[in-house]
C-alpha cells in the first residue's frame, strides 16, 4: 500500500507531520480526519519535492472563488469561529484546489495572521478589491456580511460572463463557417481558374487579379500585421510601468462610442456598490472611499476619485466633489445628493449600484443581440463578394471558350 507524507493541524492548532499508509490521497486525508487532524498537505512519499516546484500551486477559477466565498460567508454568518469555518471548507469543498486554498488560509490564520492578511498572501487568487472589503469587514466586526456581499457580487459577474459567452456562440460559428468557405474558394477554385487566363494570354478579371496579388504577398501582409501587433504589445507593456500613460489610455477608452458608456456605467456600479456596502457596515466615509476607489478598474476614473477623496477630506460633501469627475453619469451625483440630504447615503448608493448593474447588463445584451445580425451581413457581403468574383472569372472562361 502506498505511503503518504502529510502535514496537518491538530485540534489545538499545532502543525504536525508524519506518514500514513492509504490506497489514495483522498483516503489518506479521510484517515487523518478520523484521527482528529485537519490535513494541510498530503503527497506521495515517493514523489520528489521538485515535482511540486515544477507544477506549482493550482489556481481556482472565478466560478470556484464565487462558490468558495458563498460557502465561507454562510459559515461565518452562522457565528462559527473563523478557524472552524476554514476547517470545514478544507474538509468539504468539492475540489482539491479549493480544499488546498482553505488549508493555506487556515495555516496563515493559525500562524497569527488576520483573514485579510491571509488572503493577501494569495494575491494571484483574491483581488485587491476582495481583500479590501474583507479588511473593512474585520474593522467593524462584520466579516460574514462582507463575504456575503462579495459572494453576491462575484455571482452577478459570473452570471453576466455566462450570458455573454452563450451569446457569442452563434457569432463564433458564423465566423468559423465563413473562414472555412473562404479557405475552400481560395484554396481550390482560384488556383484552378487562374492558369486558364495565363495559358490563353488573356487579362484576368480585376477581382481575380486582386485575390491573386493578396495570395502572392501574404507573407509581407503577415509580417506587417505581426509588426503592428508587436508594436501595440510593446506600448502596452511600457504603459504598465508609467501611470500617466495608463491614465491617458483609460481616458481614451471612456471616449469610445458605446464602449465608453458601458465602461462608465460599470465603474459607477462598482464604486457605488463598494462604497454603499462599506457605509452600511459602519465604515467611516473616507476609509470607505479608499476601498471604493480601488474597486474601480478604469485608471482614469480611479485617479479622479483620488481627487474626490482629497476634496471630502477638506470638508466638501461627496456629491459636490463628484461633480468634477468627467465621464461619470450625472444621475450618480444627483442621487448621492439626495442620499446626503435624507441621511440615507448608504441605501442610495446601493440603489445606484443596482440600477447601473441592470443597465449595464441590458446594454451588453442589446450589443450582443445586434452583433449577430451585423456579423451575418458582413460575412454574407465578404463571402458573396468573393463568390461573385469567382463567378465573374468562370463566365469569362465561357467567353474564351466561345471565341
Amino acid at each position: 500500500m502506498p505511503t503518504f507524507s502529510y502535514r496537518a493541524y491538530s485540534g489545538s492548532g499545532d502543525l504536525v507531520e508524519g506518514e500514513i499508509e492509504a490506497s489514495s490521497s483522498d483516503e489518506a486525508e479521510h484517515a487523518l480526519y478520523l484521527r482528529g487532524l485537519t490535513p494541510f498537505e498530503t503527497r506521495d512519499a515517493r514523489s520528489p519535492p521538485v515535482a511540486r516546484f515544477v507544477f506549482g500551486r493550482r489556481r481556482p477559477n472565478a466560478a470556484q472563488i464565487a462558490f468558495f466565498t458563498r460557502e465561507f460567508a454562510t459559515l461565518e454568518q452562522a457565528d462559527l469561529p473563523l478557524d472552524q469555518s476554514l476547517r470545514i471548507l478544507a474538509a468539504q469543498s468539492p475540489t482539491e484546489t479549493l480544499r488546498a486554498l482553505a488549508q493555506e488560509i487556515l495555516a496563515a490564520i493559525v500562524d497569527g495572521a488576520s483573514l485579510s492578511e491571509a488572503l493577501s498572501r494569495r494575491a494571484d487568487v483574491f483581488s485587491l478589491e476582495y481583500i479590501n472589503v474583507v479588511r473593512e469587514g474585520e474593522t467593524v466586526g462584520r466579516v460574514g456580511a462582507a463575504l456575503m456581499d462579495l459572494a453576491e457580487m462575484l455571482e452577478r459577474r459570473q452570471d453576466l460572463k455566462a450570458r455573454i459567452q452563450s451569446t457569442l456562440v452563434y457569432p463564433a460559428l458564423l465566423i468559423a463557417l465563413a473562414l472555412v468557405s473562404t479557405g475552400i474558394v481560395l484554396g481550390t477554385l482560384v488556383p484552378s481558374i487562374a492558369p486558364i487566363f495565363a495559358d490563353n494570354g488573356k487579362d484576368m478579371p480585376a477581382g481575380l487579379q486582386f485575390i491573386l496579388e493578396i495570395e502572392a504577398n501574404v507573407g509581407v501582409i503577415a509580417l506587417a500585421l505581426g509588426a503592428v501587433a508587436i508594436a501595440i504589445a510593446i506600448i502596452y507593456k511600457m504603459a504598465q510601468s508609467r501611470p500617466l500613460w495608463r491614465i491617458a489610455i483609460a481616458r481614451i477608452y471612456l471616449r469610445i462610442p458605446v464602449v465608453g458608456g458601458l465602461l462608465s456605467q460599470f465603474a459607477a456600479a462598482r464604486f457605488s456598490r463598494t462604497l454603499g456596502s462599506m457605509l452600511k457596515a459602519g465604515v467611516p466615509l473616507l476609509q470607505a472611499l479608499e476601498s471604493a476607489r480601488t474597486a474601480v478598474s478604469n485608471e482614469f476614473l480611479r485617479h479622479e476619485f483620488a481627487g474626490v477623496i482629497e476634496a471630502v477630506r477638506g470638508g466638501s460633501n461627496l456629491s459636490n466633489s463628484l461633480a468634477a469627475v468627467p465621464h461619470l453619469p450625472p444621475v450618480v451625483k444627483q442621487m448621492i445628493a439626495i442620499g446626503e440630504e435624507t441621511a440615507q447615503l448608504g441605501d442610495m448608493l446601493l440603489r445606484i449600484a443596482a440600477m447601473f448593474e441592470r443597465e449595464t447588463q441590458r446594454s451588453i445584451e442589446r450589443a450582443m443581440g445586434l452583433l449577430t445580425p451585423a456579423l451575418t451581413i458582413m460575412i454574407a457581403a465578404a463571402v458573396g463578394g468573393l463568390i461573385m468574383t469567382v463567378m465573374d472569372a468562370v463566365l469569362s472562361i465561357n467567353d474564351l471558350a466561345a471565341k
